[in-house]
């Protein structure tokens, strides 16, 4: 199965989400102690829920996403 990224870059920031490998529990979104993250209507995850979007202009790169996603489905890249 081909994993699509959806990736969210500025000012040598990079955050990435793979779709297909999310399950859409929204853990991160709770985790996110900047708030930059949300539900993506228009982009599914795994089971077809909405999967996650990042308002990379206020992401700080901690990686709490990154660390307590249990699908592997984010990686945050600086």
């Amino acid at each position: 199965m081909a994993h699509t990224a959806k990736k969210f870059e500025e000012k040598g920031k990079t955050w990435t989400q793979f779709p297909k490998q999310c399950k859409s529990c929204y853990l991160c979104i709770a985790t996110c102690p900047q708030k930059c993250l949300s539900q993506d209507e228009k982009v599914l995850g795994y089971y077809g829920q909405p999967s996650v979007k990042c308002d990379i202009k206020n992401c700080v790169q901690c990686k709490k996403c990154e660390t307590i996603c249990p699908d592997l489905a984010i990686r945050v890249k600086d």
